[in-house]
């Protein structure tokens, strides 16, 4: 289960709501209409565990709130409860220049979605080239547009030539162990 609430995460969110606090569906999402962040912030984490699709719409209106934590948090729960229904969302999401959070709607695809979201991922590299050359893309958001493309390798010859394109700034990132895996991958694919 991607993203799943761990007993730390609902004792800080059981100790945070108090005495008033419901473990419903419908009481996190009337908290996500509080003026308190924090408690906006708990209440969409909270629905991990009880949230429905009911939660979704809700969840989306999240996607541009003020705060980051919000903000990334919502894409991720949204992940969690739709799966890949939610695909053409993560992928507007990453394609989207007012939603700055690109690294978590990154990971919702890697996480969650079908190939639906290949083509606004290979997009979003030959967009990013220049950013991707210079080293100023967040290392576990190539690592996520690179396993969620490794899935999808043949279907699509777009993802070849992005893997082909990606690999040649390769030498310039500070690999992780898990990057250094998809190199490998891809120069076995060629």
């Amino acid at each position: 289960m991607p993203f799943p609430l761990d007993d730390f995460q609902r004792k800080w969110i059981e100790s945070h709501f108090k005495k008033r606090l419901e473990w419903t569906e419908d009481y996190f999402l009337s908290m996500l209409e509080s003026s308190r962040k924090s408690d906006v912030w708990r209440a969409v984490v909270a629905l991990r565990d009880c949230g429905t699709v009911k939660s979704i719409p809700h969840l989306k209106k999240l996607l541009y709130h003020t705060t980051e934590d919000v903000k990334c948090t919502s894409i991720l729960t949204i992940a969690h409860i739709a799966r890949e229904k939610e695909t053409s969302f993560y992928a507007e999401a990453l394609l989207d220049p007012k939603y700055r959070e690109k690294g978590y709607a990154m990971w919702a695809i890697d996480d969650a979605a079908d190939e639906r979201a290949v083509k606004a991922v290979v997009d979003y590299f030959n967009k990013n080239k220049s950013k991707l050359k210079a080293d100023k893309i967040h290392a576990e958001l190539i690592i996520h547009g690179v396993s969620y493309l490794a899935r999808h390798f043949d279907k699509s010859p777009e993802i070849r030539k992005t893997f082909k394109m990606i690999s040649e700034y390769w030498p310039s990132f500070q690999l992780s162990s898990k990057l250094e895996v998809y190199r490998e991958y891809f120069e076995k694919q060629n």
